[in-house]
């Protein structure tokens, strides 16, 4: 039967009336085929067990669970009300229930109609026990007398603080007492400037958790109380106060929403669990986790995560029932966006462990695998147990966009913050009316399901192994498409298995027929987990070796063998803001630039002592600093040998390595300390652009609010500023690059070795999914390719290709390259250690590296002896510590330092 457009809203009509007016006590009743989609992030892929929705399947007979992974792009509902409707049309009729974050979920897209208000069918629900979730979760998605979500799980926010930082600067440590006056008095007095004044870190940093503080101090929501549909309410002088003083800490740089450096280097922050420690393999570093306390007036801010149910669901009953049974999942609730539980019966239950869920948790729950994993100190936990209980619920910091896009007005339009906070409401009131105004005049349908792939007679599955640091994949729709076409068009394989959980190579080994690592794991890798590549390599009329990039066939290249497939290159590049160089009037650095005319642009970029620092490092550790040492002429840590030339104390060497730091301490370039053993993430937010900072092209980019995480492709530019690509600079002597290599592998074991082969090949042959560097010159300057990079990306790549082939060129491995010899990391810690005394605390720079040089010499005696690592009669972590013990025993003072677990 054929239904008319109209006929067919009718029948969509009564069939919701029809299942709004029923709950039964359990389950799905008498219907059946019924097919529910849940749409979840990629990065919970690996923390949903192939049982998840098992239970729930056998308590309603008939229901089929379909997992769709998927985010909602991140549209600004406040500066964009109708590209950010767009987006949530589209995420909520990708699936019957969806999972929603604070920037998911606003009162625009609820006015909007996009999603189902549950409070008939929770007041209606007499299983559902309310008071088992912790009220201010369950009051988080509630607004308008609606329902939106139910909680899952949340993340805390609160104040982070350096208690050395307040010693030195004779403060008092933070308190819920503070005023807005406390915390300006405080950015300004811990600020750190270098010798010419200007700001090298901030002492106030918020990242995007501003509204959470604005709230707590200004002690009210930003919604006039009592109404009904809620309205914004901005007019109020106690808030302008508090926008007028926090423009002011912005102006002068003492106050940073983002940060390029260190993020622990900043000694006031509002953040979340993130900044309190406890994660990661360097949890036990020796270095003490900061304080905490909660935000003004003893609350905290809860940054919940839910489910909430599309409003085109055919099904609101069962998809209201699989909400409900999903915040019952601890697996899910320990997601990795979450320190706690929303409900209570949940708090200090353990996720299953193993088959690529989360890990154990602590007595707060929150985990995950790997890195995720928390392990809070007693203090620390006491102060998140405090938060949960006194947390101020998401729906009270609603219409906050609006008063944070009133202080970008304040800076960017000059305006004071009354007007500014009255253009914001009357922009809020009109998007609200925006929002209204779309509610039913289209119909929200949530997408047909995509028929599971059956495997075939005669056909196999591929189980591919994908780590990547960057969780979820940004661009993960191309990376199925590309699956999806493989899958078609392969003679052999009906079906890819594709698992992007990170793992060392030896894991990835056991359970994947082959596999791809972001970065060259040949130097430390067990031949007898893969297979060579050669056979494979040599029938390829499609693959030659000399097309191959610099020296790179060479790297993944051991016993005469090829054991990895080169797909990308991971170059360390530069950044330089064009407006910037243009009005300085400095040359842009085409095709390269020497080591003179960087130093110059440099001095050029800040005439006045005033001026921020021109260089910034957004990589992790110290190479940006060995790189620019060798364009000097000096190598102190030459890795051409194994084990590395020590050369610290050189006269030339020495040389080189004083006017790098000395271009620090005179405020060119940003200095952070570099000895420590853990390396934090560079975030850049809404500080002012740098005029030239460092990038890691390594193919991805987090993205969250419009402000950028992590390191990205050629593609992903700062989205306000326009920036072009350039190398390091060359000097008279040496060329200085750093890279590494994306690399894919076979497993000794696979079954399907041909097909492996096949898919890898595919895969090198799309360089535009990660859009970083091919691996292949052929690829670079591929007319298609070129085009989606810009002729001045590609002419960097080049650049770089020529500098990999240079016989005075120098690399400088990447701190996530494949090292046959964990020892060759450790020994450069005391040459950085040296690096930090003469910069941030004024040592004699001879001492230093003679220090450093007798330290990392006699930890090279130490480690000399000890055998090769030997995967069938050695475990990773014990073999590493045979390292760390002999540093501390050469030095006793990072006897600690070294000792995380896994050495």
């Amino acid at each position: 039967m054929l239904l008319s457009k109209r006929s067919f809203l009718v029948f969509l009509l009564i069939a919701l009336v029809t299942a709004l007016a029923v709950i039964p006590a359990s389950g799905v009743g008498a219907q059946d085929a019924v097919v529910l989609q849940v749409a979840v992030p990629e990065f919970m892929r690996n923390f949903l067990p192939d049982d998840t929705f098992a239970q729930f399947e056998t308590d309603n007979p008939g229901v089929t669970v379909k997992v769709v992974y998927k985010s909602m792009d991140g549209a600004s509902s406040s500066q964009d009300v109708a590209g950010y409707l767009t987006a949530v049309k589209d995420y909520v009729s990708s699936a019957d229930v969806v999972t929603v974050q604070s920037q998911d979920l606003s009162i625009e897209a609820t006015r909007a109609g996009y999603f189902l208000d549950l409070s008939p069918l929770t007041s209606a629900d007499a299983s559902l026990n309310v008071d088992d979730f912790v009220p201010a979760l369950w009051q988080s998605f509630q607004w308008d007398g609606g329902v939106w979500a139910l909680p899952i799980s949340t993340d805390v926010v609160v104040v982070i603080y350096d208690t050395a930082a307040f010693d030195k600067a004779g403060l008092a440590y933070p308190s819920t007492s503070w005023t807005i006056d406390d915390f300006a008095n405080a950015a300004r007095k811990l600020t750190q400037y270098d010798a010419a004044g200007a700001v090298t870190t901030p002492g106030l940093m918020t990242l995007d958790n501003v509204p959470y503080l604005m709230r707590a101090l200004l002690g009210q929501g930003f919604y006039a109380v009592g109404s009904l549909p809620d309205a914004p309410s901005f007019s109020n002088p106690t808030l302008e106060n508090l926008l007028t003083t926090w423009s002011q800490l912005q102006t002068d740089g003492v106050l940073a929403s983002g940060f390029s450096g260190d993020l622990n280097a900043v000694p006031l922050r509002i953040m979340g669990s993130f900044g309190l420690g406890g994660r990661g393999p360097r949890a036990n570093d020796g270095t003490p986790p900061p304080a905490a306390t909660l935000l003004p007036g003893n609350v905290a801010g809860l940054s919940a995560q839910g489910f909430a149910v599309s409003s085109g669901t055919l099904y609101p009953e069962q998809a209201y029932n699989l909400a409900k049974y999903l915040t019952n999942n601890i697996q899910i609730a320990n997601n990795p966006f979450g320190v706690a539980p929303a409900r209570k019966s949940l708090v200090g239950a353990q996720a299953q462990t193993g088959g690529g869920g989360a890990n154990t948790t602590g007595p707060g729950g929150g985990g995950g695998p790997g890195f995720f994993r928390r392990n809070f100190t007693p203090e620390t936990q006491a102060v998140i147990d405090q938060a949960i209980a006194n947390g101020l619920p998401m729906s009270e910091v609603r219409y906050s966009s609006y008063v944070l896009d009133a202080l970008s007005s304040m800076q960017s339009d000059g305006l004071d913050a009354h007007s500014a906070l009255q253009q914001a409401e009357a922009t809020a009131v009109s998007n609200l009316q925006t929002a209204a105004a779309t509610k039913g005049t289209e119909a929200v349908l949530v997408a047909t399901p995509v028929p599971d792939v059956v495997i075939q007679p005669g056909e196999i599955a591929l189980n591919f192994g994908f780590a990547s640091f960057v969780q979820p994949l940004p661009n993960q729709e191309q990376w199925d498409q590309l699956l999806r076409d493989f899958e078609t068009n392969d003679p052999q394989v009906g079906k890819i298995n594709m698992n992007t959980d990170f793992g060392r190579a030896s894991d990835l080994a056991t359970t994947s027929d082959c596999f791809y690592l972001p970065y060259n794991a040949v130097p430390s890798i067990d031949e007898s987990t893969v297979l060579s590549l050669d056979p494979y390599l040599d029938a390829d009329a499609s693959f030659d070796r000399n097309d191959v990039v610099g020296t790179a066939m060479s790297l993944v290249q051991k016993d005469n063998k090829t054991w990895a497939l080169p797909i990308i290159i991971t170059p360390e590049v530069l950044r330089y803001n064009i407006d910037m160089f243009t009005q300085a009037g400095i040359p842009a650095p085409t095709n390269g630039w020497t080591v003179d005319q960087f130093t110059d642009a440099l001095k050029a970029l800040k005439p006045n002592a005033s001026d921020p620092t021109p260089f910034v490092s957004r990589s992790p550790g110290g190479n940006y600093l060995l790189e620019l040492i060798a364009a000097y002429g000096g190598i102190p840590l030459d890795r051409r040998t194994d084990p590395p030339t020590l050369n610290f104390t050189d006269p030339t060497t020495e040389a080189a390595i004083q006017q790098v730091l000395d271009l620090a301490k005179n405020g060119y370039i940003n200095y952070q300390e570099l000895a420590r053993t853990s390396f934090t993430i560079a975030i850049s937010g809404d500080a002012p652009p740098d005029p030239i900072y460092t990038e890691s092209l390594n193919g991805f980019a987090i993205r969250r609010g419009g402000r950028r995480f992590g390191t990205g492709g050629a593609q992903n530019q700062d989205t306000a500023t326009a920036y072009a690509l350039t190398t390091y600079p060359s000097g008279s002597q040496y060329n200085a690059i750093s890279y590494d290599i994306g690399t894919g592998y076979i497993s000794a074991t696979s079954q399907n070795a041909d097909a492996c082969y096949r898919w890898l090949s595919t895969i090198a042959q799309h360089p535009e999914l990660f859009s970083a560097m091919p691996a292949r010159r052929s690829f670079i300057n591929d007319s298609a390719f070129a085009a989606s990079q810009g002729a001045d990306t590609v002419a960097v790549y080049n650049q770089f290709d020529k500098l990999m082939s240079a016989s005075n060129t120098i690399n400088f491995q990447t701190p996530f390259a494949g090292d046959a010899n964990p020892g060759n990391f450790i020994v450069e810690f005391w040459l950085t250690r040296a690096f930090d005394n003469y910069v941030l605390k004024d040592a004699d720079l001879n001492t230093e590296l003679t220090d450093a040089q007798n330290f990392a010499t006699s930890y090279q005696q130490c480690i000399v002896g000890i055998a090769p690592f030997d995967a069938t009669t050695q475990d990773r972590q014990t073999y590493n510590q045979q390292f760390t013990k002999c540093a501390g025993l050469v030095d006793p003072t990072v006897a600690n330092l070294f000792a995380g677990p896994g050495g």
